[in-house]
Parts: structure tokens; sequence; C-alpha cells
């Protein structure tokens, strides 16, 4: 597989940070008429050299190799060759390796646990590259990843207040639902900064459009081009700086909704199917009430609440992959009153492969945003 193509936060940070938003070398361009993730291309339809994933949705793909480096903390050219345009090609003999392993996990979990996602690469790796197998002896080194714990203490009971509450709760700290429809429209400068372990990088400008309730455009500056990401309601689109524009993947689309810290308070509810209140955590000294759901491309979603004022200051969602869920956390904070309503100047999404982007706003204002600044460039196909 060669991708060149990615987009983070999940939703935006390595997108908005220059990543080309082209499919490399290695891909075939497929049409987006052949259908949705249920009928849509497999992974043998859209990518090259596909011999260990067949079968599996084409758009999965880019998460299940997030997952990989996830699960084994390692990146890219570990299995792949260096060179990024040839990712597809099998000069890295732990290429096949990694097949032999997806091929091993299937094999487990299909013939000990009925073809249940039991077994996953995460199981055995821990986040190194080769997996412990021998115990330790007492006063041995023992690698972070296998070291002994405490026993988990019992979670605290879930409370006796209801979905409802917690979502009108938070409707109301975020200035009520006039609040929202009298400033619907909202307009954002800013900065981005990525962090890696061991690796700088330098902050980016961004600009936001958001209209309530469902509709919002980031344009991040990259060099002298700006990466586009946008969607309006039930679609999304995504233009890198090479004038490129193909749409967001199904759980792209999803975790973009889903990190709209503008907008997510007023499309909140049809956003999150299946909401149930869980037992709450303790964040920073502060115990939250949590509400998990799923969303329409995403098997599992986690809402933080203050128990005191009712701000929503932490959401951490799941994308599935073949092998595991891949998992990414926002952290919102600086709230501040915009003409009525209050909205976060700053958060930080967290990755597991070590990756980390802080948002920092510089200015939010009220603005009478167009519906047209969210369309897709005219005469651009999908990607």
């Amino acid at each position: 597989m060669n991708v060149k193509s990615t987009q983070g936060g999940w939703a935006m940070a390595t997108v908005v940070l220059g990543i080309v938003l082209v499919f490399g070398v290695g891909y075939r361009a497929v049409s987006a008429q052949q259908g949705g993730p249920a009928t849509g291309p497999l992974m043998e339809d859209a990518w090259e050299n596909i011999t260990a994933l067949n079968g599996e949705p084409a758009h999965l793909m880019l998460p299940t190799m997030f997952y990989f480096e996830a699960a084994l903390g390692v990146g890219c050219p570990y299995c792949h060759d260096p060179d990024n345009t040839k990712r597809d090609l099998d000069t890295n003999e732990l290429k096949d390796v990694a097949r032999e392993m997806i091929h091993m996990v299937n094999t487990l979990n299909e013939n000990n646990f009925g073809g249940e996602e039991q077994v996953t690469c995460f199981t055995c790796h821990q986040g190194q590259p080769i997996p412990g197998s021998v115990p330790t002896v007492i006063n041995a080194e023992v690698p972070p990843k296998l070291e002994y714990t405490v026993p988990v203490p019992a979670p605290p009971a879930i409370p006796s207040v209801t979905v409802a509450q917690i979502f009108d709760k938070y409707i109301a700290a975020v200035g009520g639902a006039s609040a929202l429809q009298d400033v619907p429209g909202l307009t954002a400068v800013g900065t981005v900064t990525q962090r890696r372990p061991g690796r700088d990088f330098a902050a980016q400008q961004f600009e936001i459009s958001a209209k309530a309730p469902a509709m919002k455009l980031t344009a991040t500056q990259a060099g002298q081009n700006q990466n586009l990401v946008a969607y309006s309601g039930g679609d999304g689109w995504a233009q890198g700086g090479n004038g490129n524009v193909r749409d967001l993947r199904p759980e792209e689309l999803d975790s973009t909704r889903l990190e709209d810290a503008f907008n997510l308070p007023a499309q909140l509810r049809q956003l999150i199917s299946n909401p149930q209140v869980d037992h709450p955590e303790v964040v920073g000294n502060r115990e939250l009430y949590v509400v998990s759901g799923r969303t329409e491309n995403m098997p599992q979603v986690k809402l933080y609440f203050e128990k005191d004022t009712g701000m929503l200051v932490r959401l951490v969602y799941f994308i599935d992959t073949p092998f595991g869920p891949y998992p990414t956390q926002v952290d919102f904070a600086d709230f501040r009153e915009v003409d009525g309503r209050t909205v976060p100047y700053s958060w930080i999404v967290s990755q597991s492969r070590g990756r980390e982007y802080t948002y920092a706003m510089q200015s939010v204002r009220a603005a009478d945003v167009a519906d047209a600044r969210f369309a897709r460039p005219a005469g651009a196909g999908a990607q």
C-alpha cells in the first residue's frame, strides 16, 4: 500500500498540517458511485498489491495502518519501503511478516471465537514491535508495557441522572438553545501545533467558518497554499494545496463533526445514537459524568461532562478497523463567551501514535456565514 493522504485529528490534524490530500502511487481511483461503505469498493479494488486484507472495505485502509502503528509502536517504514511513493512494493521483508500476522489473527478469531474480534495485534504487542513471551524474574528490568500494576478498583456507581438531563445541562452551559439560534454563525482565527515525541513542529495559522446546526470549513495555511476540510450535514470534502478534492471517508465525516467544537451542541442529539449514562470518571481531580454511544460509522463514542457546570470537556471516539479499534481523544478548554454563546478557545486532539495537536484560537466572533461557503468546489469529482 502507498499512502500519502490522511485526515487527522483523526478528523483534521494531519490534513491541516500539510499532508498531501490525494492518494499516492499505488491507489487506483474508484468511482464514488460504486456505493457507500456497505456496498463500496474493497481493499483489493482501490489499492495495489493487496494479498492479506482482501474483502475489507477500502475506506478502512488508513485507519487499519494507523492501528498497526499504534499496536506495534512503529512508523510506516517499519514494514514499507522508506520512499513514500513506493509503499505498495514488497521491498521490505517485514511486509510479508505483517501479512502472516494478519492471517494468524484472523485464523485465531475464526477458529476460537466464532469470528468475533477477540484477539488483536495489540493483544500481544502492547506497543512493542516484538512481543514479550517469557515472564520476568524478580528484580529484572521489566519493559514498561508489561509492567505489573495494582488491581483496578471497582468503578463508581452509575448516577441516577438521565442522558436527557445531561444533554440539557450542556445546552444551557453553552448559552441555551436560544443563543444557538440567535448566533448560528461563528468565524475563528488561530494556530494549530503538532507535537510528536522528540520532534517539534512550527505552529500553522488556520481559519474556521462554522454555522449551526452542521456546517464547518477549516482552512489551514500550508506554505503558500491552503488545505481545506469542510462538511455540510451528511456530506464532506477535503482539498489539498495542489487543488485535488476528495470526499471525506465515512469515519472521517463522523470525526470531523465530533471535533466541531462550535456546532457540536446543536447536533449532538442527532449525531450520537443509543446514548446511555456510563460510570463516572475522574479527570484532573474532577469527577465527570460520562455518556457512551455511537455514530453512524463509529462503534463507540464517550462524552465527558462536568457535573457542576454541565460543560463538555472531553470526548473519545473509536474508529473500527479489521484488527481492533483506533482511539482519538479531544479535550476542550479555555471557555469564553461570544455574543451570548460559550465556546472553547482551545482544544487538544491526542492520538495513540504519540501525536498531539493543539488548537488555540486568537479570536472568535459571531458572523453571518453563507451556506455557499461550505459547498464543494465546482467541477471537483471524488478521488
